[in-house]
């Protein structure tokens, strides 16, 4: 990969620093001399802690801008990796309009309807907008499709993920699912999903939800469970097992990597080209908010076509 991004180094703004952010994390990746390759380097960055843009700040030799849209200013792109993505929206629509080229962290967006009005907007002002888990761009996903055929029909799968924190590692479970049997899920249904009474962000039990895939799907009418461990893992991974009619797969290990994720934004932030149809983006987004909303009417099954995603509409 080394020499892949060649040209002008880009400068990119940086929404979200703080120490369990991604924003954090990432921004001292491209600063580092491992992380020249992807062409990239923070320049402008912000956070609600404004000691915790200092830092950052000085740590990569970025400028701490006082709102958040003016990390889009004199920048090839920004970074939204806010701790809360229920902010994505509002912290990123001056520079929709703007028609700036905007990378979110998973979940994309705080609800599958503020998903919707950040495609909308983009769409009506020409601004281009990129969201994934990094287990979404794993290289071990085409193998594991290519596994498909040889099965007779996919009948039942699992995905296994440790951890117990719902929103950022849930996500990054139905993007491994998503990277390997794609999209078409019909309902999605959460058997076991309880939160933590002390801390809402994690569970605190094994995570399972029942995800089935429509008659119509690339799959076909599949049917399986996006499953974690829950509190106390001591291991981190994510693990696909597919089952068919004439065989199964062995399990597939997926990578968990920075890597071709940071790869994938560069070429965004450089081409504007956006790495994900907004549909899959979208679908990604619905079936996370879908387990949520399972759990929390007591595990009934929720049909993705009840989580209002629609055509985006034209900006009135």
């Amino acid at each position: 990969m080394e020499g892949r991004h060649e040209g002008e180094v880009l400068q990119v703004g940086v929404i979200g620093c703080g120490d369990l952010t991604h924003g954090k994390a990432w921004s001292e990746i491209l600063a580092s001399d491992g992380g020249k390759r992807y062409g990239m380097r923070p320049t402008r960055v912000w956070d609600r802690d404004l000691s915790a843009a200092k830092r950052l700040a000085e740590k990569v030799g970025a400028v701490v801008v006082a709102r958040p849209e003016e990390a889009g200013q004199e920048t090839a792109g920004v970074i939204v990796a806010e701790e809360t993505p229920g902010a994505y929206l509002e912290l990123a629509r001056p520079m929709l309009r703007a028609g700036k080229r905007l990378f979110f962290n998973r979940p994309f967006a705080g609800s599958v309807a503020d998903a919707q009005e950040i495609v909308r907007l983009a769409a009506a002002h020409g601004a281009r907008v990129y969201s994934a888990s990094a287990l979404f761009h794993t290289r071990q996903a085409a193998p594991a499709r290519e596994k498909l055929a040889t099965l007779g029909g996919l009948r039942l799968f699992t995905v296994t993920g440790a951890s117990s924190h719902l929103g950022f590692y849930l996500p990054h479970a139905v993007a491994s699912m998503v990277s390997v049997l794609g999209t078409g899920v019909e309902s999605v249904q959460a058997l076991s999903l309880h939160r933590s009474p002390q801390d809402a962000d994690n569970a605190d039990a094994p995570v399972v939800a029942y995800v089935q895939y429509a008659a119509k799907s690339a799959v076909g009418p599949a049917r399986g469970v996006v499953q974690m461990i829950g509190p106390g893992a001591e291991w981190y991974a994510f693990v696909v097992k597919m089952f068919g009619a004439k065989a199964d797969a062995d399990e597939v290990r997926l990578e968990v990597t920075y890597e071709h994720l940071l790869d994938e934004m560069a070429g965004f932030f450089r081409t504007g080209v956006e790495p994900i149809p907004h549909a899959v983006m979208l679908e990604k987004t619905a079936i996370y908010y879908a387990a949520l909303r399972s759990a929390a009417t007591g595990g009934k099954p929720v049909r993705l076509s009840d989580m209002g995603l629609a055509a985006p509409r034209k900006e009135t």
